[in-house]
């Protein structure tokens, strides 16, 4: 645990028995929103602390954005995280290890291409001085404890900045840099990521395997008013000592959940001040040698173009863990814009991009495709958590809880892991050890 050990000598059985029971009329001591990292984790510790738990999800799976899909391509589609980030501080390489399954530093695999020149060389020349360029500027700005945007931070472009823009705004932060905070972006903690083969998704679900969970509960009303936790659900109401909501910012923003009393103006701040951003996959299928390059590989190309407000085009992580499964990314104002004009059009572009890098040729070797549209995604509402400019501070409210018996939870409200799984993951067990606390 990150704030104290548990010391509850026995383990409690789950108030549910079973992924997928419904929850019905019950007490308990903690009830917990959302079955995701955070969730997940918070509900093992709970459990395993003695206390009797009610883990809730509006969805019919578990795991929330950590999702694998093997079905639609006959190999793993991380739909959702893919990414183990900073393998220093991330649990989830050493859970993978204790599972049995494959995980493995990302592999420095990384090439700059032009349409219609194709590579330029391993080392990007152009394209990486200005990406080093970029962040200095950036990083400047945030040492000078000036939240300003990153755009605003970069006072000079040439070729190469809309492209070293999308990989710092859009494929980074989920959003353009007029609406990244130099500050959050400075904040986040970096280093060595990696990768699983059989999916990030699988490994959370092993990992979790055995936590009871009640699917497809969505909760509507959460009242603390009193000296205790009533959590309205399609299924049911749930009295509790108190509650641990996990859910995404968007679905915070959105109002689906009425909470009683109402946020204060500090964590409505932080709500309107910590938004989701805009980050999906547009996933190819290739026949074996069809791309020409080395497993996880990463493809920055040339982006000359700005839509809605962003880079228009994406990077590409080409031939997943070796399968000839192409991730291309597209993430901002302009991802944003391409997903919501739906699943085909999004292929059709990610397509004709690769078609423009790699030869038309490679349309022969294609298969099928897919994306994901979690900005679309209603138990979601987004991809994952950044400040606007301005606003990184306010990222700290969300630790507030609401009358003192509703904890948030999240890789929204974790300094330094923001926007990623382990960040998620020791949320979970941040909001688990204060519920202790309270109840001890």
């Amino acid at each position: 645990m990150t704030r104290r050990t548990f010391t509850k000598a026995t383990v409690a059985t789950s108030a549910l028995v079973g992924t997928g029971t419904a929850a019905k009329s019950a007490d308990v001591d903690v009830v917990i929103i959302g079955a995701g990292a955070a969730g997940s984790s918070a509900t093992d510790a709970l459990i395993k602390a003695g206390y009797s738990v009610i883990c809730v999800e509006a969805a019919n799976r578990i795991g929330g954005r950590v999702y694998t899909d093997t079905s639609t391509f006959g190999v793993p589609f991380d739909h959702g995280a893919h990414w183990l980030h900073n393998r220093a501080i991330n649990p989830f390489v050493n859970m993978g290890k204790k599972l049995g399954m494959k995980v493995y530093k990302a592999p420095a695999n990384e090439r700059v291409f032009i349409k219609g020149r194709g590579s330029i060389g391993a080392d990007g020349g152009a394209f990486w001085d200005e990406y080093k360029r970029v962040t200095r500027a950036i990083t400047s700005a945030a040492k000078k404890r000036k939240d300003i945007s990153a755009a605003d931070a970069v006072t000079s472009h040439n070729e190469w900045t809309n492209t070293a823009f999308a990989h710092v705004g859009s494929l980074s932060m989920a959003r353009d840099m007029d609406h990244v905070s130099v500050m959050d972006w400075y904040s986040a903690q970096d280093g060595n990521d990696w990768f699983c083969a059989q999916g990030f998704g699988t490994l959370l679900s092993k990992q979790w395997a055995n936590v009871p969970v009640s699917l497809n509960t969505k909760v509507t009303k959460i009242d603390a008013s009193r000296d205790a936790v009533t959590v309205q659900t399609s299924t049911g109401t749930i009295h509790a000592k108190a509650a641990i909501v996990t859910v995404s910012q968007g679905v915070l923003a959105s109002g689906a959940i009425n909470f009683s009393p109402a946020m204060d103006s500090s964590m409505k701040s932080a709500i309107n001040g910590i938004t989701m951003g805009s980050y999906n996959h547009i996933a190819l299928q290739f026949s074996g040698g069809t791309i020409d390059v080395k497993p996880d590989s990463w493809i920055a190309y040339h982006l000359s173009e700005r839509k809605a407000g962003g880079p228009k085009g994406g990077g590409i992580l080409a031939n997943v863990s070796g399968t000839g499964l192409c991730y291309f990314e597209v993430g901002g104002g302009f991802g944003q814009s391409l997903e919501q004009q739906g699943k085909a059009v999004m292929v059709d572009f990610a397509l004709s991009e690769m078609s423009a890098l790699f030869g038309a040729g490679i349309r022969k070797g294609f298969i099928k495709g897919t994306a994901t549209q979690w900005g679309l995604n209603r138990h979601v509402l987004g991809s994952y958590s950044g400040a606007e400019p301005g606003q990184a501070a306010t990222r700290r409210y969300l630790r507030d809880p609401i009358a003192d018996r509703i904890f948030l939870a999240g890789e929204a409200t974790s300094f330094g892991e923001q926007a990623t799984v382990s960040g998620a993951h020791k949320e979970g067990l941040r909001a688990a050890a204060a519920v202790s606390d309270l109840l001890a």
